[in-house]
């Protein structure tokens, strides 16, 4: 009797097509388009009934206006939503608190920075550990 044995190979995401994923670019900044600046890391972490920090800091000309979504929906700041921005030159930063989080929280965010010459997203993927 022969035995057969069968490899199965999972594909996973590299670094590289992480990195893709996470940073969607419609435009050319050489416009004065919105530009990603600084953020936030990628995947991020946290503990149930603890606060969740996003960052995003977007410039461009004219200046870009900072949405954030979660799950494709906007977020809105209520009870435990923080919406917070700041605003210097042609330079946006925007954070977003939750506190205290809870299960529905987790999923992707997007940071969408936007002006008349165009947008920029910036993703974030969150999960939560016990």
């Amino acid at each position: 009797m022969r035995t057969v044995i069968l490899t199965i190979l999972l594909v996973l995401p590299t670094i590289a097509q992480l990195k893709q994923i996470e940073d969607l670019d419609f435009t050319d900044h050489s416009n004065g388009s919105p530009k990603i600046s600084r953020s936030s890391y990628f995947k991020q972490d946290f503990r149930l009934g603890y606060k969740l920090k996003l960052f995003c800091e977007a410039n461009g000309t004219p200046r870009p206006r900072i949405v954030w979504y979660h799950r494709g929906v906007e977020v809105n700041p209520d009870h435990n939503r923080t919406i917070r921005f700041s605003i210097h030159g042609d330079t946006t930063s925007s954070h977003l608190e939750i506190d205290p989080t809870s299960i529905g929280d987790k999923g992707e965010y997007e940071c969408v920075a936007t002006n008349s010459k165009g947008s920029r997203v910036k993703k974030f993927l969150t999960d939560y550990q016990y």
